[in-house]
């Protein structure tokens, strides 16, 4: 039998950089002053003339820490490529930066563009989290259902579950909210069911209609067994959880501005597959009050679109939709990142996560860490102090012998760290190339994207939700004038 692997004997080198005519095979070349790109994706060559890039379903993931140009270098250029390209996206934007300077292309190029923002409230589009639910309950997808509200309590339910070491208090709170949106799904009108509602439902002056109601309600029901659960405890019990549940829906009790956008819905998630569609999520880099809510958002997208996905003979979404996550590790834990991350390669999805440190990551993830990290061909790197980063990352580019016969390093940790950030220098580990060094261009060095200008944001009208009320419907179910939910 003949050998055919000599490529991999030990006396060969293990690694090498990649030359320039390497990264251009692998990639497909755009001239960025073409009207249409025939792909979009990671730039691995880039001059601001023009560019060879990823139009691969590959999924990316970009390390820098604060200042590293992570957003001008990769995130500005590649969504207007996207738009070049005709693909839709979904960008978190920390500080409407995207939205400045890639908006004006997307309206000149005959984009639907929906902006979340949760910096300037009052002005954009209006989002209800519990909209998609109720349809989906209503219309017999009750699983479905109950798996997004089961996600919503979660997130919510993350800060407290994360900062105690008795997570009695925050599980038995996210069990009475759970079964607060199932009422909702079951007895609200469509305007009714918001987080205003969830709100009123979580107040101590509902527990007692509540609990009145609970008591005929079937215990092999979610709701049922949930209510019954909590309403059951010792009075003191009763009242540690409603004080852990009114924490952690206390944020639609005191901003009206943001429960009133949240009460509405001018965004359908079903069409970002179907239409070129821009979707920025504008959120305060300074705080993360509204995170959970974006975590909410981006995990209702992909849910959506994979059931749109479905409906294809080719079980791919039309048009491709691309998540560009900026500092992807300060959101709340995505549900089932690592699952999702997974499937969305077959479905015409992809996912751009930027993130400053892989401390954060394994914080935020956990043990899922590595299947993230493992799901993404595309690694860059632009600058760290944080060791395992940088051990990891020399450890990928591996080693070669010197001509002395020594074993060393391809890049050091040191020489990681004196990346030229003036030329856009980048680490690049691209699919299964050899790791490269790229000048990347920053987004201002980019002609053909200079001179369209942002839309103003439109300012829409907030009338007070509409709230379900548990006075009249407990009235309305003693007469008998309506069934009880779950009985």
């Amino acid at each position: 039998m003949e050998y055919k692997l000599g490529k991999y004997q030990s006396l060969n080198q293990e690694t090498r950089w990649a030359s320039a005519e390497e990264l251009k095979r692998s990639a497909t070349y755009i001239d960025l002053s073409s009207d249409k790109y025939p792909t979009s994706g990671l730039p691995v060559i880039s001059d601001g003339y023009e560019a060879y890039v990823d139009g691969q379903d590959t999924h990316t993931l970009i390390f820098g820490s604060t200042g590293s140009k992570k957003t001008r270098l990769f995130c500005m250029p590649v969504i207007n490529f996207f738009i070049k390209a005709g693909e839709s996206f979904i960008a978190t934007d920390p500080k409407g930066e995207l939205y400045a300077k890639t908006a004006g292309l997307a309206k000149a190029n005959g984009y639907n563009t929906i902006v979340l923002n949760f910096r300037d409230i009052g002005k954009g589009d209006m989002w209800n989290p519990l909209a998609i639910p109720y349809k989906l309950y209503n219309n017999g997808n009750k699983d479905e259902a109950v798996s997004m509200l089961n996600d919503f309590v979660r997130t919510i339910a993350e800060p407290q579950l994360k900062n105690t070491n008795d997570v009695f208090w925050p599980e038995m709170a996210s069990s009475l909210a759970l079964a607060n949106l199932l009422l909702l799904m079951d007895a609200a009108t469509p305007e009714e069911a918001n987080v205003s509602s969830l709100a009123s439902l979580c107040s101590n002056a509902a527990s007692d209609k509540l609990s009145k109601l609970s008591s005929n309600m079937r215990t092999d029901t979610i709701a049922g067994l949930n209510y019954q659960n909590v309403f059951t405890s010792a009075e003191k019990t009763l009242q540690s959880i409603m004080v852990s549940l009114f924490g952690m829906i206390r944020i639609f009790t005191t901003q009206r501005n943001l429960t009133n956008m949240l009460s509405g819905n001018t965004v359908d998630i079903s069409k970002f597959g179907r239409e070129k569609t821009a979707v920025y999520v504008i959120i305060p880099d300074e705080k993360n009050t509204y995170h959970f809510l974006v975590t909410t958002f981006l995990k209702q997208s992909y849910e959506i679109l994979i059931a749109e996905a479905q409906k294809e003979s080719s079980r791919e979404l039309p048009i491709r939709v691309n998540f560009v996550l900026d500092e992807f590790c300060n959101l709340p834990q995505i549900p089932d990142m690592h699952s999702m991350i997974s499937a969305a390669r077959s479905r015409n999805m992809r996912y751009f996560l930027v993130a400053q440190s892989l401390h954060q990551m394994k914080d935020r993830y956990g043990e899922n860490a590595d299947t993230i990290k493992g799901n993404c061909d595309n690694w860059v790197f632009l600058t760290s102090k944080e060791l395992d980063l940088l051990n990891e990352i020399c450890q990928l580019c591996g080693k070669y012998h010197t001509a002395e016969g020594h074993l060393r390093d391809l890049i050091s940790t040191s020489e990681l760290q004196r990346l030229d950030k003036a030329k856009g220098e980048a680490l690049i580990l691209h699919a299964r190339q050899y790791p490269a060094i790229s000048e990347i261009a920053d987004i201002d060095a980019y002609p053909m994207f200079k001179g369209y200008e942002a839309p103003p944001l439109k300012e829409y009208e907030m009338p007070e939700a509409k709230m379900f009320d548990i006075n009249e419907f407990y009235k309305a179910v003693v007469n008998e004038e309506r069934p009880l939910p779950f009985a």
